[in-house]
């Protein structure tokens, strides 16, 4: 059964829905709104999946322990809820969404400042996804979504690697839709919207950007050192080599 093609009104001026039709023209977008509404499905269905893993912590907690998983599925369950919820749908959800939807709307604006930018972020996105997704078929992780060393760099023997790329390249997305927002901000406002006559969401979006470019990079270097450290042993946070616990908590 195929889905009916959307009909336009003689004379109906057109919107990013009917301005083109089929898979290819949304994958291979430019424009800002379609771009917020792939962001849309794509953590929408980030945020199902972390519920799917919460609604089976709170199953197995309604019942005596090691009824419905042994605990260590339970610690993969709560790892995989932390990272998918944390990573793939609380931190990107409102820039990435609202963001792409409503900021050249709200500045007068046609489009983002890097429209090709914009939409090789969401492709960072799902690649990001695709490295979580294959951790979780091939026996999750079990280090809390915090991996805390030394467990995540000496004693976890589950895809602790494959999780911090998944995370790491997500990273890149959330860098690189900051980028946009504060280009788009400084060198696209309608003229005469002054820096004070910006509508709150403007700035909290502004502001949100700066975080993004800022403290990324950060957790990228962070799950970098702990992938590194645990297939090379630099000693980063082993003390057994020199390394700092600790240092980890800090960054």
């Amino acid at each position: 059964m195929t889905a009916a093609p959307i009909v336009v009104a003689p004379g109906a001026p057109e919107n990013y829905l009917t301005v083109d039709y089929g898979v290819r023209s949304w994958l291979l977008t430019r424009d800002h709104k379609r771009i917020g509404l792939l962001y849309l499905m794509s953590i929408t269905a980030a945020f199902f999946l972390g519920g799917f893993f919460a609604l089976g912590l709170r199953l197995e907690l309604l019942t005596p322990a090691g009824d419905l998983m042994r605990a260590e599925t339970y610690n993969k369950f709560f790892s995989m809820h932390g990272i998918v919820m944390v990573f793939f749908f609380l931190i990107p959800s409102i820039p990435a969404v609202l963001g792409n939807f409503l900021l050249p709307l709200m500045i007068g604006a046609r489009d983002v400042a890097f429209p090709r930018l914009n939409l090789a972020s969401w492709y960072i996105y799902m690649l990001g996804a695709a490295f979580l997704t294959y951790t979780m078929v091939s026996g999750g992780v079990d280090t809390g979504w915090t991996f805390y060393t030394p467990f995540s760099t000496l004693y976890s023997t589950t895809n602790v690697i494959s999780a911090a790329l998944g995370i790491f390249i997500v990273g890149f997305s959330s860098i690189l839709t900051g980028l946009n927002f504060i280009v788009t901000t400084h060198r696209m406002r309608a003229p005469g919207l002054t820096w004070f006559r910006l509508p709150l969401m403007v700035w909290a979006l502004y502001a949100t950007s700066i975080i993004q470019v800022l403290a990324t990079p950060v957790l990228a270097i962070t799950v970098t050192l702990v992938a590194l450290e645990r297939t090379l042993h630099l000693g980063i946070f082993d003390p057994a080599l020199g390394g700092d616990p600790v240092l980890f908590q800090h960054l």
